[in-house]
């Protein structure tokens, strides 16, 4: 009897032990960067304008995982539409969210790159982020056509590279 006990006592007391938590040293390639401090950078590829989409407008939410200060852009909506000048307008228009923290100034420098890291244009926008809530800046960026249909070539890989500034709007 004490034998079946003391066998029987030994394995619960062994079962905890072989399902346990277990924690280990992490490494590099674990992490996967989604917390920026301020400036952060993010491009965005612009290959997808080479297709015409519904009403010319291009969403994009991809970079809605990066964070800044507590600030995020979960949308970045892009509108495509002609001149009479033959010029292509860009619309850019950015939404901020701020976490719940406090209400920051955010600062974006965009600009339109060619393949070969080349600005061709760019603006800037302002955006005062209110905690919990989201707010929107438009920027417009004017290409003359041409150069346009040049960025776009097949080869071309275009893309919108914002910075990010984000401070304190107490």
């Amino acid at each position: 009897m004490k034998i079946s006990a003391l066998l029987l006592s030994s394995c619960l007391i062994g079962f905890p032990l072989i399902g346990q938590m277990v924690a280990r040293q992490g490494t590099e390639a674990d992490l996967k960067q989604s917390e920026f401090t301020s400036p952060m950078v993010v491009e965005l590829p612009l290959d997808r304008l080479r297709n015409q989409e519904l009403g010319d407008i291009y969403p994009f939410s991809d970079q809605g995982k990066f964070v800044c200060d507590d600030v995020t852009l979960p949308v970045i909506v892009i509108t495509k539409s002609k001149t009479w000048s033959k010029q292509v307008k860009l619309s850019i228009k950015v939404t901020a969210f701020v976490r719940p923290s406090y209400d920051r100034k955010v600062s974006i420098q965009c600009m339109l790159l060619d393949s070969s890291e080349k600005k061709v244009t760019g603006a800037e926008m302002e955006i005062s982020a209110k905690e919990k809530q989201y707010r929107s800046d438009t920027a417009s960026l004017l290409i003359p056509q041409s150069e346009f249909d040049n960025l776009l070539k097949p080869d071309g890989h275009p893309k919108l590279k914002f910075i990010v500034t984000v401070a304190s709007d107490k």
